[in-house]
């Protein structure tokens, strides 16, 4: 049986919006939401009450019903007649009925995995299974209870992505319901069915009723290196800087590598990690849309000195809408007398007149390192790592856990371990606050490793003040793929930047890397880092917001399978579109 998760009001609104566009014309296979959306505005307490964006609705007021007129309940987005693949007959079908069923024995799903969900603006997803080496066919069903026909697809190859039109048209009008994929393998000898069919998995995925918001942007390792981005619903990324496209570091010698970046001033800003000839690592920035260095009202010359100073590295800032905020950046420096060699949290203001726009956030009471820091989105506190040693900004070693500390305007206050983040067994780091700063994502292991590429790290989300800690189903792969975690190297969580609430649940989004996909092995056979996403949703009521579920996680196919894909941050960036 077909099922549905209950969004009435929002499949009603669906239906007349897609009415409206016939009206007009033909049915639109586009979102009706903007994607360009700016940050939503968030109060300053830290806590859950922060202002909830809604999701759009679509806009029926240029085309209205006429009188009479029956609005559909059903779409017939998938064709009547199967889809047959290169090389195989028209009754294909007919043979796989025919032939001897088995309720197990079929393919595995590897992409997209079972109970996973997806942003309806999001680019269409690839099926891709594994099978024995007797099954040389496979037909792949997908069902949705508010379409008229199921789409039968048979093919040879373990791999399907559906025509894109198709995909926009579901995505736009079976939003907020379920998707049941059925995928069965046979042998066929080139007339008949002689194994099977054999069931191999049977089983929903999830459309949600609202689209992630935002771009990414992130690190491409794989020889030189590079910053590749996207809009989500990008199908492909772009690049969006390099070595030699950066130029000259602020120490006027030229930019080797390029690493830890963060947005600045609503995404027209790309802050970022630079190496350069001269051997110094310091912060630089450029312009999101390719125009180079920013003219001085966006950062001063005094900025950019106080900015080019040898290690400082991991920048990070907020989408708070205090305007004395929106120009600071946080990030980690390290030097003999500013810092008395320790590794410390600092902020430096884009627009500072003079060399004093910068200064150290103090951590009371907390004489450990410091790597890694988030700020929240209301601009009230920095999450960090504290370590025994630290290395380069995301770098920490030794006993590490999770601490926050106030901001206070720069100056600091008490640094304080955040509960469920800061077991003295484990080992916790890279945290990152979600949009209303409900929430902190963060890796952890068990092991006493370092913090960076770790192999056993996984993911876990922790309440926004401290709490327990949740592991995420992000972290585990298809059963059948025989990959477990740990052991995959889950890291770097970041939250989409905006978090869309409807019927009383909020949608979360984490984008994350991890070395599991099949599609992207090194020749010397290393497992290449490559980004997912997933879902987490919760429960918003007067009296708060609580935990409902999480969600297994869907490769991005918006990167390139043959890259090392790391580092990942998920804002506002003013990504160009790539041409439909």
């Amino acid at each position: 049986m077909r099922r549905s998760l209950s969004h009435g009001p929002l499949a009603a609104s669906i239906l007349i919006g897609a009415l409206a566009g016939l009206l007009a014309g033909g049915v639109s296979c586009g979102s009706s939401e903007d994607d360009s959306a700016v940050p939503p505005k968030t109060t300053t307490d830290g806590g859950t009450e922060a202002t909830i964006q809604e999701e759009a609705s679509v806009d029926v007021n240029a085309d209205t019903p006429e009188e009479g007129f029956q609005i559909p309940n059903e779409f017939d987005d998938f064709p009547t007649a199967p889809i047959v693949g290169d090389g195989l007959p028209a009754n294909i079908g007919a043979l796989f009925d025919a032939g001897t069923a088995a309720s197990s024995g079929g393919p595995c799903l590897s992409e997209p995995p079972i109970d996973a969900m997806v942003p309806h603006n999001w680019p269409a997803l690839p099926f891709e299974w594994m099978a024995s080496p007797e099954h040389n066919v496979f037909e792949l069903t997908l069902s949705v209870d508010n379409q008229v026909h199921d789409l039968v697809v048979y093919t040879k190859q373990p791999t399907y992505t559906m025509e894109a039109s198709m995909w926009s048209n579901l995505m736009q009008h079976s939003r907020g319901h379920d998707v049941t994929i059925t995928l069965r393998g046979a042998h066929f000898d080139g007339t008949s069915i002689t194994a099977g069919p054999a069931l191999g998995v049977s089983g929903n995925i999830h459309i949600a009723p609202v689209a992630a918001k935002g771009a990414v942007v992130y690190w491409d390792a794989s020889g030189g290196t590079s910053f590749e981005g996207f809009q989500a619903g990008d199908a492909k990324p772009v690049t969006v800087l390099t070595p030699s496209s950066a130029g000259n570091a602020p120490s006027g010698h030229e930019t080797t590598c390029i690493s830890c970046h963060a947005s600045a001033s609503k995404g027209k800003l790309l802050v970022y990690t630079a190496d350069s000839t001269d051997g110094s690592r310091v912060l630089d920035v450029r312009m999101m849309d390719g125009t180079g260095v920013p003219s001085p009202t966006m950062v001063s010359p005094s900025a950019l000195s106080l900015l080019g100073r040898h290690k400082q590295s991991a920048p990070v800032t907020t989408l708070s809408e205090q305007s004395s905020l929106q120009s600071m950046v946080i990030s980690v420096f390290i030097e003999p007398t500013a810092t008395s060699g320790h590794s410390e949290v600092i902020w430096t203001d884009l627009l500072t007149p003079d060399l004093q726009g910068w200064g150290i956030v103090a951590r009371d009471g907390d004489s450990r390192e410091a790597s890694s820091p988030s700020w929240s989105h209301d601009g009230s506190t920095i999450a960090y790592v504290s370590s025994d040693v630290a290395g380069e900004g995301v770098i920490a070693d030794g006993e590490m856990d999770i601490y926050t500390v106030p901001f206070n305007k720069g100056a600091g206050g008490p640094a304080k371990p955040l509960e469920g983040a800061s077991d003295p067994v484990m080992r916790e780091f890279y945290p990152v606050y979600s949009p209303h700063d409900t929430w902190i994502a963060f890796n952890r292991t068990e092991l006493a490793v370092d913090s960076y590429d770790e192999p056993t790290a996984e993911l876990f989300i922790v309440p926004g003040k401290g709490g327990v800690a949740q592991r995420l189903r992000a972290n585990d792969p298809p059963a059948c793929t025989g990959l477990v975690s740990p052991g995959l190297t889950n890291s770097w969580p970041r939250w989409a930047p905006q978090a869309l609430e409807h019927e009383g649940k909020r949608y979360y989004w984490l984008v994350f890397s991890s070395k599991r996909y099949a599609g992207s092995v090194a020749s010397n056979g290393d497992w290449m880092a490559q980004l997912y996403i997933a879902a987490v949703v919760t429960q918003v009521t007067e009296q708060g917001e609580t935990y409902l579920a999480d969600y297994p996680p869907l490769y991005v196919t918006a990167q390139k399978a043959s890259a090392r894909n790391h580092t990942p941050v998920w804002d506002y960036f003013e990504v160009p579109t790539i041409p439909k």
